[in-house]
């Protein structure tokens, strides 16, 4: 019955097509989804976003700030980062952070000689203690409460080697081999108030891009050694985004059904045309150009000019779906509340010419 369960997320490795979600399922078919296997997952841990580089190598992230690896199509997975141990070094080395700058004011302050020195500049050394101080309280306080770590909520990759994942309260870890060691990345991007980061994606060129909450929208074009906040169309959260080289496209999309194109990487946008209002969840480009958007109670929209006009259908069944792929034989499957089921677009969607059939098929 996993095929039938929670799925946030799809990816195709090769022609093999992938699924991942609750209680850290991940299943796959080799014969477009009439029967499906189940992976060998060293976790129990929600799954939320799986991303391939070849039909081999894939990643998979989820809560507790996990990352899973595999390197026979999704077969067998292994953990390549314990999120919750990452974060008992992350705390363990704030904790170090504020003890040693309250002993670098400690001494400031001592070494101020009283009939020589401005006095304002011993109020100032007071406050700024008085703050290092309670945050060397918290950064106590933390390392004696039961370990918790972010969801990661997204990942993607450039090549093999260079990857990156997002998740809650500003969280970012990057890779450069593979995998084999995720260094935090968060404090490069402007997000003081820690919004979540829902999506990211890339291209080949070292050009970076974060969607997530509260319009937060943010872009590297130097393969994320640098990073700048972009002014966002829209204030509610982005869920997703997608991109396309070929034409230049960029779309964004989440809260109360917007979306937003641009074709300039992010300097500037436009809202798309749909008579949706349903909050959209996941996305997909096929090779032909069609996209196709889904979202809560059944929510499917589709646009063949490049996301310009989206036409919207309500599936019967009305349960949330999160994600959509297309398969080289130009089959669509979503993935949601009930599993994934092959997706029958209009006719003028379709490569086939078959009959107009917009309803979703259970896969068996």
């Amino acid at each position: 019955m996993v095929a039938q369960s929670l799925l946030l997320d799809t990816a195709l490795a090769g022609e093999r097509l992938i699924a991942v979600g609750e209680h850290g399922h991940v299943i796959y078919s080799d014969d477009s989804g009439k029967h499906w296997q189940q992976g060998k997952v060293p976790t129990t841990q929600m799954l939320t976003a799986v991303f391939f580089t070849s039909p081999k190598k894939g990643w998979a992230v989820g809560h507790d700030g996990i990352i899973l690896f595999t390197r026979d199509g999704g077969e067998n997975w292994i953990l390549q980062r314990d999120g919750l141990a990452s974060q008992q070094q992350i705390n363990l080395e704030n904790r170090e952070k504020t003890h040693l700058r309250v002993r670098e004011l400690e001494q400031a302050l001592t070494a101020i000689d009283d009939e020589s020195d401005d006095a304002r500049t011993r109020a100032e050394l007071e406050l700024e203690l008085d703050d290092a101080t309670m945050d060397q309280e918290d950064a106590d306080l933390t390392m004696e409460e039961a370990i918790s770590a972010p969801p990661l909520m997204d990942i993607w990759f450039r090549d093999e080697n260079t990857g990156w994942a997002v998740g809650a309260f500003g969280t970012v870890v990057h890779t450069s081999n593979g995998g084999q060691s995720w260094l935090t990345h968060a404090g490069a991007i402007d997000n003081e108030d820690e919004y979540h980061y829902y999506a990211i994606t890339g291209d080949r060129d070292g050009r970076l891009f974060i969607a997530g909450e509260a319009g937060g929208l943010y872009r590297s074009i130097d393969a994320g050694a640098s990073w700048e906040s972009l002014d966002s169309p829209y204030d509610g959260s982005w869920f997703g985004v997608l991109h396309s080289d070929s034409p230049e496209l960029l779309l964004v999309f989440g809260l109360r059904g917007s979306i937003f194109r641009s074709t300039d990487f992010g300097d500037s946008w436009r809202a798309t045309t749909s008579t949706n209002t349903m909050t959209l969840a996941g996305g997909n480009i096929a090779p032909d150009g069609t996209i196709v958007l889904v979202g809560s109670v059944g929510a499917v929209l589709y646009s063949s000019d490049d996301g310009g006009t989206f036409e919207a259908q309500m599936q019967e069944d009305r349960r949330n779906l999160n994600s959509v792929i297309s398969t080289p034989g130009g089959n669509y499957y979503v993935a949601g509340q009930a599993g994934i089921r092959s997706l029958k677009l209009p006719i003028e969607y379709r490569q086939s010419g078959a009959p107009a059939d917009n309803s979703i098929e259970q896969a068996p």
